[in-house]
């Protein structure tokens, strides 16, 4: 009997797998995602304050590997970051990302 998957896991199985995200994570990058989305429940449209060295901690990466791989994220709109106060730990916003457009052939 095949077991059901869960509503979380079926998000993130369509937002990597089926939206095509994963393809384009690069690098460390795909490691910092897995930790947001695991630090917010693995809910899309949640909010998750964490700071460098807690990252950094989860994943084993470097503070420029981790601020790079934010800097990726942020880019192809997977998490946002919502606190622009220097000195403060931020927040991150794990959206549920729209489909890639697809070029027009």
């Amino acid at each position: 009997m095949p077991v059901a998957m869960s509503t979380q896991t079926q998000w993130l199985r369509s937002v990597l797998f089926d939206r095509g995200y994963l393809a384009r994570i690069k690098g460390e990058a795909i490691k910092v995602y897995l930790v947001m989305v695991a630090a917010c429940g693995g809910r899309p449209d949640r909010s998750v304050t964490m700071s460098l060295s807690q990252l950094m901690d989860r994943t084993a990466l470097s503070c420029p590997t981790v601020i790079d791989s934010l800097a990726r994220l942020e880019k192809l709109g997977l998490v946002v970051s919502t606190t622009r106060e220097r000195g403060k730990v931020k927040t991150y916003y794990v959206p549920d990302p729209p489909e890639p457009e697809v070029a027009s052939l």
